[in-house]
């Protein structure tokens, strides 16, 4: 598992329509703007509201742990874990991905703070 810097997160976000038509139109969204799950999506609905009941397509992304994103959803787990690592040093988080690659932590079921209090 790669270290990635979650307050640096990023997902392009487009829509399966416009995909299917030819169209990669869509936006870069900070993923730090927004406090959890919802909010993101709310920003998901603003960005394509030309869309009635839109199908969000995550077509490329940064800083966002492998488990935590997909095509087509994104985990709740990546907003508590980035709020949980928060407080760690670069160092610190880069040493955190590392050992929880090690025990084959699963970053998008378990805990983040219980993960984050064993790591230290």
């Amino acid at each position: 598992m790669e270290a990635k810097v979650l307050s640096e997160a990023k997902v392009y976000v487009g829509t399966y329509a416009k995909y299917n038509n030819g169209s990669l139109s869509g936006a870069w969204l900070d993923l730090s703007d927004y406090s959890d799950k919802e909010e993101f999506y709310e920003a998901c609905r603003e960005l394509h509201k030309d869309e009635e009941d839109a199908e969000y397509m995550f077509q490329d992304w940064e800083n966002v742990p492998e488990g935590l994103i997909d095509e087509s959803w994104i985990s709740e787990n990546f907003f508590a874990l980035r709020d949980a690592v928060e407080d760690l040093s670069d160092t610190e988080q880069e040493a955190f991905f590392v050992w929880c690659n090690y025990k084959s932590h699963d970053l998008g079921e378990e805990d983040a703070d219980d993960l984050v209090r064993d790591f230290r």
